[in-house]
């Protein structure tokens, strides 16, 4: 829901922040970049077009769990602008009852209402330093701007917009926490992707309370989107995800396909008696999917799908494209959301990062504390499973932030040639490798070498291990249990086995000859480890070094 002050007044809304929310922070740096950016626009729209604070989030009853410091700064600066204009002396307080309540903090409610009522005054009994200092900062701005103040605020009143977003109801106390220390553990009290889902949601005709619901989905990407219902067969829940695959976005805006979108009857708020005792073992599901996480951040599943949307046309280098720190101007490269912004194309690109975040929930390995799980809604048996798996760890481990959109590309791919369905596990296999290797010829064995960048041919070489294991190992031997047990691991150091200078007595010694340095520094020489087990080594003795190896 899009609100501006004066319609939280017709609205008649009250908000409350809850105790477990941190006291008011903003520096008054925050505050006059917020009134210059509100003054900038003011002026170059001439006080026709509306600016974006941000997103706020609030439970079913309006306690405010995300975008309480915004909402605070908005009543300071009523505080000041009520002197300009009567709106803001209902937008600060309604029959005696003060828009903004701080749970448990009387001393907060009592500041608030001396500001609100007694502005005039310089002395209140009880202080906030840093409302105090926002409220000193608001009124040094307006009287350097005296001459458009009452136009100013009155722009203010009717154009500062935010969308808020209710957490679904029945939310648990337990529920809040969790979603309140997932929020707090990001660092930064708004995202850019936070920044950009105002910016690009703004832009929508209709139907925008139901695409932030669903934005809000995609972006918790540790969380499945489509998981097992009560009741549900397995068989019925490849169904849905088949069909979640074959839906446009606009459909599964009023489906209830995804988990906790639509109403399901499944889905009602349990209590622990209402829980049937079963002496069966837990989901397969459940357990496969416990603590995994998704092999992308957000930030960039949006990087990627954009990617994708411009199907690779790009005039940057990949490497600006998918940097961080141009994550907006990205975007408002190649996907303007001002006042070039392209309704259908907007909807277009949700369209595949809603898709994007479906393949990567279903058709890609998700990163565990302990390995990989890759979850396709079919038997573990069945064939090419496994391999799909280990290939798509090695391509996982041997790729970064700038070089995962070719895998990333192939798995979307993949998926359009399926149909929109989940593909079959042995040809999603063999066309991932094919492209991959057509992409990566094997290096002449000379370049295999020490001081060349070989990495990727390591972590090769262990799938082919892993692949041919029953019969490069006996059975039942310790060796075949390592193999089968093999998990890709980001280790990037290169280290010879047989030391270019043993520290200690060593049955490999290397002569000062061409053919020894060409032998010690050759691919049967080296071995791919941790940084950590790498500096423990340092020149070790061959025997201790390919122990550890």
């Amino acid at each position: 829901m899009k609100l501006t002050p004066s319609e939280i007044v017709n609205g008649k809304h009250f908000y409350t922040i809850p105790i477990y929310q941190r006291l008011f922070e903003w520096a008054t740096d925050n505050v006059i970049t917020l009134l210059d950016d509100l003054r900038g626009k003011f002026i170059s729209s001439n006080g026709q077009d509306d600016y974006f604070i941000g997103m706020l989030t609030s439970t079913d009853n309006n306690e405010l769990i995300d975008g309480q410091q915004r909402f605070t700064v908005m009543m300071l600066m009523g505080c000041v602008f009520q002197k300009y204009h009567n709106g803001w002396k209902e937008f600060l307080k309604a029959n005696d009852k003060i828009r903004l309540f701080f749970t448990s903090r009387p001393l907060d409610n009592e500041y608030m209402r001396g500001l609100i009522e007694q502005m005039a005054s310089a002395d209140l009994n009880i202080t906030n330093d840093k409302m105090k200092d926002a409220i000193k900062c608001i009124q040094e701005y307006m009287e350097k701007n005296v001459d458009e103040a009452k136009e100013f605020v009155t722009y203010v009143f009717n154009h500062l917009c935010f969308f808020i977003t209710t957490l679904p109801k029945g939310y648990s106390p337990r529920d809040l926490n969790r979603y309140f220390e997932r929020m707090n553990t990001t660092g930064r009290n708004l995202e850019q992707h936070e920044i950009l889902k105002v910016k690009l949601l703004s832009n929508l005709a209709q139907d925008v309370d139901k695409y932030i619901s669903l934005w809000n989905k995609l972006s918790d990407v540790d969380t499945l989107l489509i998981k097992k219902r009560e009741n549900e067969s397995e068989e019925q829940l490849r169904q849905r995800k088949n069909q979640a695959f074959q839906k446009k976005i606009d459909e599964i805006l009023v489906s209830d396909i995804i988990n906790g979108l639509g109403v399901s009857k499944d889905e009602k708020k349990e209590t622990i008696g209402s829980v049937k005792a079963s002496n069966e073992r837990p989901k397969r599901e459940q357990e496969i999917n416990k603590d995994s996480r998704c092999a992308l951040t957000f930030p960039y599943l949006l990087l990627h799908a954009l990617y994708c949307f411009l199907e690779g046309d790009i005039k940057d280098s990949i490497e600006d494209f998918f940097k961080p720190s141009n994550f907006l101007d990205t975007f408002a490269k190649y996907l303007p959301y001002d006042a070039d912004a392209n309704e259908d194309n907007i909807k277009s690109f949700l369209n595949i990062l809603y898709k994007a975040r479906l393949a990567l929930d279903i058709c890609f390995i998700r990163p565990t504390e302990f390995g990989y799980i890759l979850d396709m809604g079919v038997s573990e048996d069945v064939n090419g499973l496994k391999d799909l798996m280990m290939y798509q760890s090695l391509l996982y481990v041997s790729s970064s932030n700038y070089t995962n959109y070719r895998w990333f590309g192939w798995l979307i791919d993949a998926i359009e040639k399926a149909k929109n369905k989940i593909p079959d596990a042995l040809e999603l296999f063999r066309d991932m490798k094919s492209r991959d290797e057509e992409l990566r010829k094997l290096p002449k064995l000379e370049d295999l070498s020490y001081g060349n960048d070989i990495r990727y041919w390591f972590w090769k070489l262990d799938f082919l291990i892993w692949q041919k294991r029953e019969e490069l190992f006996k059975k039942d031997s310790d060796a075949l249990a390592v193999a089968e047990n093999y998990v890709f691991r980001r280790n990037r150091s290169i280290e010879h086995i047989a030391p270019q200078t043993p520290e200690t007595d060593s049955t490999m010694v290397w002569e000062g000859t061409d053919e020894d340095r060409a032998l010690r520094d050759s691919f049967g020489n080296l071995v791919m480890i941790s940084q950590g087990l790498n500096s423990a080594l340092r020149n070790s003795s061959y025997e201790i070094k390919k122990a550890h190896a």
